[in-house]
């Protein structure tokens, strides 16, 4: 996917929930180990200004060398990607909520499951002033996914 299709998809839906927003940074996660400049791009529109390097580029706190580890597994993991499958992914595959706290009207924490991991993952929402969806604290998202079944994949 490339950098204008993805911010025509965030402006027109993604931006708009957080089962939206949360397939932006992922599907951004991804592009960014392919591409780290329009990738990058792709994550900064997720976040909140304050986690954007002054060049626009994401900063420390979008875990980004986290998810570099392992190729991408983590990231992959939650849009179809699991062990047996080589971390296979798809960028519409289904996003697996299994708990969402509304934390106020503009502010949200859900619990996703991933394809690689045992226990579900949190992660922090806010909506900004512009009722776009950003993503505080993602480190969850970042951590370790079991080795692919297979190592022919």
């Amino acid at each position: 996917m490339d950098f204008n299709e993805f911010r025509e998809k965030w402006n027109s839906e993604w931006a708009l929930t957080e089962e939206g927003a949360l397939r932006a940074f992922l599907i951004g996660v991804i592009e960014y180990l392919k591409n780290p400049d329009e990738g990058g791009r792709m994550v900064a529109l997720t976040l909140p200004d304050h986690y954007i390097n002054d060049d626009g580029s994401p900063g420390r706190d979008a875990f980004l060398e986290y998810f570099a580890r392992n190729d991408g597994n983590a990231a992959k993991s939650y849009l179809g990607g699991t062990p047996e499958n080589g971390y296979r992914y798809d960028y519409g595959h289904p996003i697996r909520i299994l708990e969402q706290s509304d934390l106020g009207e503009s502010e949200s924490k859900i619990f996703i499951q991933s394809g690689g991991k045992d226990l579900p993952s949190p992660v922090h929402l806010r909506k900004n002033a512009d009722g776009i969806w950003k993503l505080f604290n993602v480190s969850s998202l970042a951590t370790g996914v079991r080795k692919t079944a297979n190592r022919d994949f």
